[in-house]
C-alpha cells in the first residue's frame, strides 16, 4: 500500500462522476489528494504530461466527441510525452477484442474494467510499481558498471514478470547503445526459462536494426503462425518488408493487419503510400477517403493529410462536377460529419491549384501554387500535394526545388516505415506512367 501511496497519477475520464469516485478510491487507498490530477480531455491530459511526470495514467477509452485513449497514447508514446517508466492503464466498460486489439501495438500495462474496485488498484497497479522498481535498480546498477553489476540483480526480482521485464529493459538499454550481440544473449538466456512473447519479439527488433531482414521474417513468420490474432507482430512484419523492399509480402501483411483492426490510421496509411509508391494512386483512393473519419483526434491528423484525402475525392469527381467542387464540403463529407474546417491557407491554395489544373485552366493554377509560400508548407503532405501540381502542370523546375525541400526534411520517425514509404513515393513522382514499385492487386 505505502508503495501507491507515495505514487503520481493522471485520471483521464470525460465523465466528472467518474473522475471523483476515482480520486476518491485512490485516497482511501492512502494517496495524497496532491498526488492525483484529473483531466476530462485528451488535450488535457498532454497539457498535464507536458507540465509534470506522472507514475501512473488512468485512461478511459471512450474520451468522448469522437476521441479515444487510443488516439491519446499513441500521442504521448510517438511524441515522447511520456517518461519510459509511466505505467499505462486503459480503463474500459467495454472489454471487446477490437479494444485490446488497438492497443496492442502501444503496450499499455493494463486494463482495468469499470467499475474500478480498490482490489484491482491493489493488484495490479502495486504489481506494475514493484516491476518498474526493479528496473529502475537495474538501470542505475546497468549505467554504474554494466552488465557485470546488473546479473547478480536478476535473483532479488520480486517475482517471475518482474524478472521478464527487467531483463527485456536491460535488452532495451543494451540496443540503445548498439550492443545488439550482448542484448540478444540476454534474451537468448531468458527464453530458455521461460516462452516470454515480448523477448522473442524483441529478437526480431534486434535483426531489423541489424539489417538481417531474412532471418527476421523468418522468426516473425513463426510468430504470426503461433499468435495470429496479434496485430502487434503484423505491424513489426509490415516494417520488415518495407526496410527489405518485399513490397508484396508488406501489401499482404497490411491487409492481414487491417482485417484485425481496420481502424488502424497508421497501418491504413502505409497502404495508401505504398500504392503511391508504386505509382498507382488510384488504388490509393479508397484507404486515403477511408482513413478521413479515423483522423479527427489521432496523432496523424495534418492539413496535408486531410488535403490528401480531398484529393483522393477529387480524383474520383467528374471533371463537369469539378467546376462546382468545394474543399470544405468533401471533408465535411468523407470525414462523416467532423466539424473542424481546413485551416491551412498552403492546402486551400495547393487544392484549388489541383482543380483548376484538372478543368484546364493551367495559367490560373500556376499562379496559385506560387503564392504558397515555403512556411507555410508545415508537413510533407502538403508539399507532396504542391508536387503534384508542379508535375501536372510541367513545371519541372519548381518540381525539382519542391522535391528537394520535402527530401531534406522528411526524416525518420515515430512512423519509419510511412517515413520511407513517403521518401520513395517522392523519388518516382515525375510522370504519371513512371515504372516503380512491382505492388499486387
Amino acid at each position: 500500500m505505502e508503495i501507491l501511496a507515495q505514487s503520481t497519477y493522471l485520471i483521464v475520464d470525460d465523465s466528472n462522476i467518474i473522475q471523483s469516485a476515482t480520486r476518491a478510491l485512490l485516497m482511501n487507498l492512502g494517496v495524497p489528494m496532491n498526488n492525483i490530477i484529473s483531466t476530462a480531455s485528451a488535450k488535457g491530459a498532454i497539457a498535464a504530461c507536458n507540465k509534470q511526470k506522472f507514475d501512473i495514467l488512468l485512461i478511459d477509452h471512450n474520451l468522448g466527441t469522437g476521441s479515444t485513449g487510443l488516439h491519446l497514447l499513441e500521442y504521448l508514446r510517438y511524441k515522447d510525452i511520456l517518461k519510459q517508466q509511466t505505467l499505462v492503464y486503459i480503463v474500459t466498460g467495454n472489454d471487446s477484442q477490437d479494444v485490446f486489439l488497438g492497443y496492442s501495438q502501444l503496450e499499455p500495462d493494463g486494463y482495468l474494467i469499470k467499475p474500478i474496485r480498490s482490489d484491482d488498484i491493489i493488484k495490479r497497479v502495486s504489481s506494475g510499481l514493484l516491476r518498474r522498481e526493479f528496473c529502475q535498480r537495474l538501470e542505475q546498477a546497468f549505467n554504474k558498471k554494466g552488465l557485470a553489476e546488473v546479473k547478480p540483480l536478476f535473483a532479488s526480482a520480486p517475482d517471475t514478470m518482474a524478472l521478464k521485464s527487467g531483463i527485456i529493459h536491460i535488452a532495451n538499454l543494451l540496443c540503445k547503445n548498439q550492443q545488439y550481440d550482448e542484448a540478444q544473449a540476454m534474451l537468448s538466456g531468458l527464453l530458455q526459462l521461460h516462452n516470454h512473447l515480448p523477448a522473442r519479439i524483441k529478437q526480431v527488433e534486434i535483426l531489423l536494426n541489424k539489417q538481417q531482414y531474412k532471418t527476421a521474417l523468418q522468426q516473425i513468420n513463426m510468430l504470426i503462425e503461433e499468435n495470429k490474432f496479434n496485430v502487434r507482430l503484423l505491424n513489426l512484419k509490415t516494417e520488415i518488408c518495407i526496410e527489405a523492399e518485399r513490397w508484396p509480402d508488406a501489401e499482404q501483411t497490411i491487409q492481414r493487419a487491417l482485417q484485425l483492426h481496420n481502424s488502424s490510421v497508421e497501418q491504413t496509411l502505409n497502404i495508401a503510400w505504398l500504392h503511391i509508391a508504386g505509382n498507382n494512386f488510384e488504388k490509393a483512393i479508397p484507404h486515403l477517403l477511408q482513413v478521413a473519419n479515423l483522423l479527427p483526434h489521432s496523432m496523424w491528423d495534418t492539413p496535408g493529410q486531410r488535403g490528401l484525402s480531398i484529393y483522393a475525392d477529387m480524383c474520383n469527381t467528374d471533371k463537369n462536377a469539378l467546376q462546382n467542387w468545394r474543399a470544405d464540403t468533401v471533408w465535411h463529407r468523407i470525414s462523416r460529419g467532423n466539424e473542424s474546417s481546413l485551416t491551412s491557407k498552403a492546402i486551400q491554395k495547393a487544392l484549388q491549384a489541383l482543380r483548376l489544373a484538372q478543368i484546364g485552366n493551367t495559367a490560373l493554377a500556376a499562379e496559385l501554387l506560387a503564392q504558397i509560400p515555403e512556411n507555410d508548407i508545415t508537413d510533407f503532405e502538403t508539399g507532396f500535394l504542391i508536387c503534384i501540381g508542379y508535375r501536372d502542370l510541367e513545371l519541372n523546375e519548381e518540381l525539382s526545388q519542391m522535391k528537394q525541400q520535402l527530401d531534406s526534411t522528411n526524416t525518420p520517425a515515430a512512423a519509419s516505415s510511412l517515413s520511407r514509404l513517403q521518401s520513395l513515393a517522392l523519388k518516382v513522382l515525375v510522370k504519371i506512367d513512371t515504372p516503380s514499385l512491382t505492388v499486387t492487386s
